[in-house]
């Protein structure tokens, strides 16, 4: 009986102890940290800011009759796009015609008769003063010929640039004499854009640089256009916090208007070869730059030199190497030495 007893008891202390020994198994093993790591590599990464810039027509032209007559007929309306070149209104100029007409007979006959004189010379039938004659009176000829025909070309108003009718002054059957102003273009064989860069950033323009031009619409790929930077002002201006004003020229687009709002990413610099990570995986560490990286499964504390900061990225000039597996996600629970478990 006594026994029995015994083993009894042995039993009930043996499962009273067992508990307590898992207990504190478990608090001496230590779970590993799930973390996320990318392969260092390098690379090059481009700095650059954007700025907000309205698009604006490359200039504004008013057209001016340089003949009198009233207008017969008027080709292109408000807001109508026109090409170089392309006719906006005719005036009646039925005494030009006439002049015009008058002048290309008198040229022809003109032209017969010295070219009679000037056979006649070769044969030496005529004299030097009636050849010279026939000459002189066929070239003022065609000097009338072709100021009456500039004077009746004046009578048709063609639009000396390729951009968008703003405004048509007269109305058909209206008088116009000249100097008279009879129609108003936008000038939109190509477009500026002006922004305004913080007085830091200017040391990184120059004339003639690329820069990307895209509207600014919310949602969406950007549609990136080219412009390019084609004046900077050489003093700040101290009402608008000491920015320098800065034009950028771009072709004409479809889908880019003048009174339009757009942005422009202006480059700083290109680093090349560089290692980079994201800030968030950099710490702060008694003063120092520190990261982790995955050694075998376990987290290696390195001190880091930083360089320049890019939006979300830093550069790291030292203290990792490219196919070191940098942790990224995790990292701020992790010690030099912490077991670390892979994320998928």
């Amino acid at each position: 009986m006594k026994r029995k007893t015994a083993v009894i008891l042995s039993a009930l202390l043996l499962i009273s102890c067992s508990p307590k020994k898992e207990q504190e198994q478990a608090v001496n093993q230590v779970r590993p940290t799930d973390v996320a790591v990318t392969k260092v590599m390098l690379q090059d990464i481009t700095d650059y800011y954007t700025l907000p810039g309205t698009v604006e027509a490359w200039d504004d032209i008013t057209v001016p009759s340089e003949t009198s007559g009233p207008v017969t007929w008027i080709g292109k309306e408000e807001g109508s796009f026109v090409k170089q070149g392309e006719a906006i209104l005719k005036i009646n100029t039925d005494n030009l015609l006439a002049n015009l007409n008058s002048a290309k007979v008198q040229l022809e006959d003109d032209k017969k008769e010295y070219l009679r004189q000037k056979n006649l010379y070769a044969q030496k039938a005529v004299s030097q003063k009636q050849y010279d004659t026939a000459k002189k009176t066929y070239d003022l000829s065609e000097v009338s010929y072709k100021l009456a025909l500039d004077e009746y070309n004046k009578s048709t108003i063609k639009s000396p640039v390729t951009g968008i009718i703003d405004d048509v002054m007269p109305n058909i059957g209206e008088y116009v004499s000249p100097g008279t102003e009879v129609a108003r273009l936008i000038d939109m064989s190509k477009l500026k854009i002006y922004v305004y860069v913080p007085e830091n950033d200017v040391k990184y323009l120059k004339l003639g640089q690329t820069v990307d031009v895209y509207v600014a619409e919310i949602g969406g790929e950007k549609d990136i256009k080219q412009g390019v930077i084609n004046y900077i002002s050489v003093v700040s201006d101290s009402a608008s916090n000491l920015t320098h004003k800065v034009r950028v020229d771009i072709a004409l687009d479809r889908d880019i208007r003048p009174g339009r709002i757009v942005r422009v990413d202006i480059v700083r610099k290109t680093f090349h070869d560089v290692m980079v990570a994201d800030m968030y995986a950099v710490i702060d560490k008694d003063g120092q730059k520190v990261v982790f990286v995955n050694n075998n499964g376990t987290a290696e504390e390195r001190k880091v030199i930083t360089g320049d900061m890019i939006g979300t990225k830093v550069i790291i000039i030292s203290g990792i190497a490219p196919g070191d597996e940098l942790i990224t996600s995790g990292q701020q629970f992790l010690s030099d030495g912490s077991p670390i478990r892979l994320g998928e």
